[in-house]
């Protein structure tokens, strides 16, 4: 067993989050699930419950230690350069949270291209990722960076390389051929310059337009098919 501590993969912020990726994914009925970037198996554990038999791949080899205890197979390496290796048509499920920001734009592009050639028809992309558009955005991207000239926003994350808006997001999942059925916001707080802590009166929410400005987007899209 691997005493990777994942006590601090269930912070407060984390655990809310994770509430929004239980309530987009679907059952697996045992069908094959591709993970992306599965860290030490916080998620890997949440799709075995869900009946998924996961494939995970990460860069840390003592990440897919702890993974493989819920994971069907481990696969070490870059996302990208992984899934290109991967056989099409071949996943019931690609999970992809928290990964997308950390490539370039071209990158991104090409990895939802990927996880929409190794989908079986009728296939889900379930993905996460901070959002522009958002309270947390506005202080820091919008008036931080943009207007005052201010260190780029990276959304609490040093190595974050590219932080979509929402209807970026949707946009580019559209594009690379999916179609779009639930997307949540989730963390509706930020210190807003000149005003102060502002939080709104709820967590997340899954109706239009509440759902598109959350700081952390979460959505399901299916490869059309049976």
């Amino acid at each position: 067993m691997s005493t990777f501590d994942l006590e601090r993969y269930r912070s407060p912020f984390v655990a809310g989050r994770a509430v929004q990726i239980e309530a987009i994914l679907p059952n697996g009925c045992e069908r094959d699930a591709l993970e992306l970037g599965c860290g030490p198996g916080y998620f890997t554990r949440m799709l075995r419950a869900r009946h998924w038999k996961p494939t995970c791949v990460d860069l840390e080899p003592e990440h897919l230690v702890c993974a493989a205890e819920a994971a069907e197979a481990t696969l070490c390496g870059d996302a990208l350069a992984v899934i290109a290796t991967l056989d099409e048509r071949r996943f019931g499920l690609v999970l992809a949270l928290e990964i997308i920001e950390h490539m370039p734009r071209e990158v991104g592009e090409q990895l939802l291209a990927q996880a929409f050639r190794v989908l079986r028809p009728g296939g889900f992309l379930v993905l996460s990722t901070p959002n522009r558009w958002s309270l947390e955005g506005l202080a820091g991207y919008y008036v931080e960076e943009k207007l005052r000239r201010r260190e780029r926003w990276q959304a609490w994350d040093p190595t974050h390389q590219y932080v979509y808006s929402s209807r970026e997001m949707l946009a580019l999942v559209r594009r690379s051929g999916f179609s779009v059925e639930a997307v949540r916001g989730y963390w509706y707080a930020a210190e807003l310059p000149g005003i102060g802590r502002v939080r709104l009166p709820f967590e997340a929410s899954g109706r239009f337009p509440l759902n598109r400005l959350g700081f952390s987007l979460a959505l399901r899209a299916r490869k059309p098919g049976p």
